[in-house]
């Protein structure tokens, strides 16, 4: 028998009459099909790592001979792999930590910078083991 029907999902079918148990096997496929498309989905719960300096200011003075020691925290969910500085407008870093840091979720840095010679803004790049980088700038005044 040929007739017209609208299925529960506003579908027009012309055809064979879709029995009982062919309508539950769809409305199955259908449910599974929609439970693993929203738990499929890929998840990124961790955060990147945060970068704090210390006192929360992010600018300081160089002492008469050029030197001033950048201090601070990083946190991060993910354990550490490095850290970088690199004076603004450089493309290579003058500093990379691949050692202190690294496998730390917690980290006090402590990183002592010379010839500052004029004003210099440090970039610090952080990264973690899952590929995620963090970044902030400090300002160090001659």
């Amino acid at each position: 028998m040929y007739y017209y029907s609208v299925n529960f999902l506003g579908l027009y079918y012309l055809g064979w009459k879709i029995y009982p148990v062919m309508k539950t096997k769809i409305l199955l496929l259908f449910a599974v099909s929609i439970v693993s498309f929203f738990t499929s989905c890929k998840k990124n719960s961790a955060s990147k790592p945060q970068i704090t300096f210390a006192n929360n200011i992010a600018e300081g003075t160089a002492d008469a001979n050029g030197e001033y020691t950048l201090t601070g925290h990083i946190s991060s969910a993910v354990s550490l792999d490095k850290v970088t500085l690199t004076k603004q407008g450089q493309v290579d870093p003058f500093l990379i930590d691949e050692s202190t840091a690294k496998n730390k979720n917690e980290y006090d840095y402590s990183y002592l910078i010379t010839g500052i010679n004029a004003n210099t803004t440090i970039i610090m790049d952080v990264y973690d083991q899952n590929g995620g980088k963090s970044s902030a700038q400090f300002l160090i005044k001659k």
